[in-house]
């Protein structure tokens, strides 16, 4: 990775609704090929490792906190919190940056969220670079959440469902019910259980499964992207059924790399092969003993080839 970079300027953009404020950064050369990064969740945040992704000699980074998340205020709102909403807070970041357009870096969720961004505005997008494709629909949902423990990591749903006292159903729909809960207690226990089940999930070899650290309650603040993550998957994301692949034909020609690991029990290579299948200037990088997780070796370097490689594709194109 690059060595760390302080943001050259940072602020926070106020909502039309003034319910929010967006924190935002930009980093790198001013003068450089503008790219946004778009973190993952909905609900986690960015932070100072992420600028290194870029050469910043080259690039003007920008990153934003989505609603909710990070330093982005308040946090953990779910009022006024939709795609739709976060699309608009990028359209309002390029035009106070007076960005014609701009390469999309998105990772997971962040993927979705630049695929759909890409769709309704595709005329502002130079490139896309995704890693580990969601495509933001209800299957995708239950597999992350249920059926890849269910197959792959069965002592963890065995131990959530004696902790919760829950047997044979979908133990993230309990765990959502839970986080909706007036009681402290209740959605003390189901975000920590939630967020430590999704981190073990999250890289290929977690190394020894503590059960018990899974189960175990500490009293401390309560994680951000429990709350968010159901909020966005009991709204299917907030878009239609397929939405993302019924318009694929509107950015199948935008210059693509997607990044995917190979053994990624959140967001499978399925969906990643697919977007591949329908787009005719994508490639598809299939990294090998890798997980879903952007801190494995493996992956961050591919990221880093793809985001030097990315330029270069969008030279070949306007020429």
């Amino acid at each position: 990775m690059y060595p760390p970079i302080k943001p050259f300027n940072s602020f926070f953009l106020k909502t039309d609704d003034k319910l929010h404020s967006i924190y935002v950064e930009e980093c790198g050369n001013k003068n450089g090929i503008p790219i946004i990064y778009l973190h993952g969740g909905p609900g986690g945040s960015i932070d100072s490792k992420n600028r290194r992704y870029f050469n910043p000699k080259k690039y003007r980074i920008i990153l934003f906190d989505q609603r909710g998340s990070g330093k982005s205020k308040p946090k953990g709102s779910l009022k006024k919190n939709t795609t739709n909403d976060l699309i608009d807070d990028m359209e309002k970041i390029r035009n106070i940056l007076q960005i014609k357009k701009w390469i999309i870096f998105g990772g997971s969720w962040g993927s979705t969220l630049a695929l759909i961004y890409a769709i309704r505005n595709n005329s502002k997008v130079l490139a896309m670079i995704l890693r580990g494709v969601f495509l933001g629909n209800k299957e995708e949902a239950y597999w992350a959440f249920h059926y890849s423990s269910k197959y792959f990591y069965p002592e963890i749903i065995d131990a959530i469902e004696n902790k919760l006292k829950e047997k044979n159903k979908k133990i993230f729909l309990k765990l959502g019910k839970m986080l909706e809960s007036k009681k402290k207690n209740i959605k003390t226990i189901s975000s920590i259980i939630w967020e430590n089940y999704e981190r073990t999930l999250s890289v290929l070899n977690p190394g020894k499964i503590n059960l018990n650290k899974i189960k175990k309650i500490k009293k401390k603040k309560l994680p951000n992207s429990p709350f968010l993550e159901w909020h966005y998957t009991k709204n299917n994301f907030f878009l239609k059924k397929n939405e993302i692949i019924s318009n694929i034909k509107i950015i199948k020609n935008i210059p693509t790399i997607i990044i995917q690991g190979r053994y990624d029990l959140i967001c499978p290579p399925k969906s990643a092969f697919l977007l591949k299948k329908n787009m005719s200037n994508c490639e598809l990088k299939i990294i090998e003993n890798s997980g879903h997780s952007a801190s494995e070796t493996n992956i961050k370097i591919n990221i880093l080839k793809a985001i030097d490689k990315i330029s270069y594709k969008i030279k070949k194109k306007s020429n």
